[in-house]
């Protein structure tokens, strides 16, 4: 599924404030809001193969689908254009019936050992509780969510930085209305757009990225032995 969004991270605002006056300022109605709670992996190999080609693999449990009974979830994302202000990727989704983490970090591990001679391991976990709004009419829909988002050590819990996050993303009004209305929160509240994707933020805000140099050395070894890019 293609993704359209733009994300404002250290957005400390009043979210249902915010999302008031972007409904009255643009004409869109409130269809629905909800709240979830999320515990999220993200795995790469050592040497970061997905994070050097800006993919990433998300491994997510809601809390409401442990009660119902539910498993996890897996997204896995990658680029599809360049954007200065927007995220515009491919987003690909998939629920299992599987409710240990361990039990998909083994088998992803085994899968990229075996395709690129790299085992895949859990580089970051985040917690995440969201506020979502949806604005407009069927089929013509502004998704606006709200996180509260704690970035974890992988190996040391303890190490732990927080952020929020205000998120706009096209559920069907389209991209040039989308671009009004990111450019209206800019205005109004002063915040800053950002094309850096969660998984590299965390990494960076716990002083786990490796250096733009180890990245791109890893980068030219790989292509100079006809490896994959």
């Amino acid at each position: 599924m293609r993704e359209i969004e733009a994300e404002f991270p250290q957005a400390n605002i009043e979210a249902d404030r915010a999302v008031e006056e972007i409904s009255r300022q643009f004409g869109l109605p409130l269809l629905s809001r909800g709240f979830t709670q999320v515990r999220d992996i993200y795995v790469d190999t050592e040497n970061h193969y997905l994070l050097r080609h800006n993919l990433s693999l998300r491994v997510r449990r809601k809390l409401d689908n442990v009660y119902a009974g539910e498993g996890i979830r897996l997204t896995f994302k990658y680029p599809l254009e360049e954007h200065p202000d927007l995220f515009i990727r491919e987003e690909l989704k998939l629920k299992v019936s599987v409710f240990d983490f361990d039990r998909l970090v083994e088998f992803f591990g085994g899968l990229t050992h075996a395709l690129l001679g790299e085992p895949a391991h859990m580089r970051l976990a985040v917690e995440e509780t969201s506020k979502e709004f949806n604005l407009g009419e069927e089929g013509c829909v502004l998704n606006v969510s709200y996180d509260r988002v704690k970035f974890k050590h992988p190996h040391h819990p303890q190490k732990v930085h927080q952020v929020n996050y205000f998120e706009l993303e096209d559920h069907g009004i389209g991209i040039d209305r989308l671009l009004e209305i990111k450019d209206f929160v800019r205005e109004r509240y002063g915040l800053s757009t950002s094309t850096e994707s969660t998984y590299r933020y965390g990494l960076r805000a716990l002083s786990l990225l490796p250096r733009e140099g180890v990245l791109q050395d890893s980068r030219a070894r790989q292509n100079g032995r006809g490896g994959r890019s």
